[in-house]
């Protein structure tokens, strides 16, 4: 699609087929590429270069456009690297080769050892090696911010099961059938709900769906059944248990980050003892002295 447009208006855009830097009609010109567009010196933008820089979606008058931007964009690139090139000494071009160099060879290594962890890696993780890290290292999981398990529910105060949902939240004894009830009252009637007792959130998430004016510290120690008006609704607010700041977190609420941390030292575990089998291998095969 992009190729016949541009192709229909590639005269529009001939001002920038021939742009050169530098370079008198006297100079001895390279072969051109036979799809070639633009020109900066000796340098040549194709259009199969020029389309796969383009999204699929572009057409007619659209992409003539893009193309043109994409075309003056490029040359003012190559005018402006031609320049500094030109203008910067021998110094700065060690040091863009060795950098370079140095990049190259980190990008072979980063994909080696990306190719061996995805091979070797073991990525199953017990619970009970969850739970004896996070027991030695429970100093790492000190909160910056309070916690909270809870449900809430905020209806219209024109709710007619109002007092009927308010009776399910507060109830001491809730189970899975209750809560299968209240599920399918608040689906009907509240405008909003929450009512996975199980999982923490952070306090302050919840303080943007409940207008809650007082300190949050104060508020968790001193509240366990919460009931609100405001702007035409009604909050209801059961919490279950709490944790604020400066406490240790709780299990369940780090266990996908122990998991994380956990795979991240096996895998720095088996990168080291893969570069060290390497290393033994060399030096026995002779491939490596070190006088």
């Amino acid at each position: 699609m992009f190729s016949t447009a541009f192709s229909r208006n590639k005269a529009s855009i001939g001002i920038l087929l021939g742009l050169s830097v530098g370079m008198s009609s006297c100079d001895r010109q390279p072969v051109v590429p036979r799809d070639a567009v633009a020109r900066v010196g000796s340098v040549y933008l194709t259009r199969s270069g020029m389309e796969s820089s383009l999204p699929v979606s572009v057409a007619g008058q659209d992409s003539l456009e893009q193309a043109k931007q994409r075309l003056r964009a490029w040359a003012g690139h190559q005018i402006l690297l031609q320049k500094a090139r030109e203008n910067l000494g021998k110094e700065v071009a060690d040091i863009v080769d060795r950098q370079t160099k140095e990049y190259e060879e980190s990008l072979y290594i980063y994909f080696y050892e990306e190719q061996l962890t995805k091979k070797l890696l073991d990525t199953l993780v017990s619970d009970k090696e969850i739970e004896a890290y996070y027991e030695a290292n429970r100093e790492q999981f000190v909160l910056k911010n309070d916690i909270v398990r809870l449900r809430f529910v905020k209806l219209p105060e024109s709710s007619k099961s109002a007092s009927r949902i308010k009776d399910f939240l507060f109830s001491d004894t809730l189970g899975m059938e209750d809560l299968s009830v209240l599920a399918d009252l608040c689906s009907k009637e509240s405008e909003n709900y929450y009512l996975d007792g199980d999982s923490w959130l952070f306090f302050s998430d919840v303080l943007r769906e409940v207008p809650i004016q007082y300190d949050p510290q104060d508020f968790l120690r001193g509240n366990r059944h919460v009931s609100l008006e405001s702007g035409g609704f009604l909050y209801y607010v059961s919490i279950l248990e709490f944790k604020v700041k400066d406490m240790v977190s709780p299990l369940s609420f780090e266990r996908e980050r122990i998991k994380n941390i956990i795979l991240n030292l096996r895998k720095k575990e088996l990168l080291r003892q893969a570069e060290k089998d390497l290393m033994d291998e060399a030096e026995m095969s002779g491939l490596v002295e070190l006088y």
